[in-house]
């Protein structure tokens, strides 16, 4: 008899959702579970329609469902009920319309709709679903291990952790730091639920960062890591953009260029 594998898919709707519910019971705020599984429905429902009244068929939304939990667990706890419908409505609207050659989407549709939330005034990005205590933190390094094994990514993400180190590592040493207190600094800012679940779920979202070939996959790394520790040097400038949203969104439209101008160059 053959073992099936696990559906990653199925697996990070799971995981994601657990994450939700897990927080929400640790924090003892029953109203961020009702209101992050409405942000994940509402997410759905608006992907289905756009999807329905485009091309007149209906399926079992799984990204979505994930996409819609991620809002639910990095966007703003308990949103206020405008915030409600705007960070599932304008992410499907970013999946939907933002696109570059192929049928593919540019940005990060989570991660989108938070940025451009956060530009506009509201406090659209928290990590409180990864950020809660010690468990999460563990419970994101397990699952985060079997999601970049399932997904064959390591690249992606280790290039991106060993970059964002570096570069904060040399952040940390222009403001001042002594060289030897980088590694004391470093380690509380790398090994965190909030790095972690960035790197193994947002980061390598499928069709926002499969690029072809090794090369390219660390490249996109390497940049998001760049871009993200900018962002944080830049913070007093532009902080009312959280670094890691910020450094994804440029990865995903620096990378993607890249890509579309070699294969029209090549045509």
């Amino acid at each position: 008899m053959v073992k099936q594998k696990i559906n990653i898919k199925t697996f990070v709707v799971f995981y994601v959702g657990a994450l939700l519910v897990l927080g929400a019971f640790y924090l003892g705020r029953p109203e961020l579970l009702w209101k992050g599984f409405l942000v994940a429905a509402l997410y759905v429902v608006f992907d289905l329609l756009w999807t329905y009244f485009r091309d007149k068929i209906w399926y079992f939304p799984s990204s979505s469902v994930i996409s819609g939990f991620i809002l639910a667990i990095v966007g703003a706890p308990a949103p206020s009920l405008d915030l409600l419908v705007l960070l599932p409505l304008i992410a499907v609207a970013s999946k939907q319309l933002i696109r570059l050659g192929r049928p593919k989407h540019i940005f990060n549709p989570a991660s989108f709709s938070m940025a451009l939330l956060s530009i506009t005034g509201y406090q659209a990005v928290s990590w409180w679903g990864v950020a809660w205590g010690k468990p999460v933190l563990y419970a994101v390094l397990i699952a985060g291990l079997f999601i970049l094994w399932r997904q064959n990514r390591f690249e992606t993400a280790f290039s991106f952790l060993i970059s964002y180190a570096v570069f904060l590592g040399i952040l940390f040493w222009t403001q001042g730091r002594e060289i030897t207190q980088l590694a004391t600094l470093l380690k509380p800012q790398i090994f965190d639920g909030t790095i972690l679940f960035f790197a193994s779920v947002m980061l390598i979202e499928p069709m926002t960062s499969s690029f072809r070939g090794t090369q390219n996959r660390i490249i996109y790394g390497v940049l998001v890591g760049l871009a993200a520790v900018l962002f944080s040097a830049l913070g007093q400038y532009l902080f009312f953009l959280d670094p890691l949203i910020g450094g994804l969104l440029v990865g995903n439209l620096i990378m993607s260029l890249i890509v579309y101008a070699r294969a029209f160059l090549l045509v």
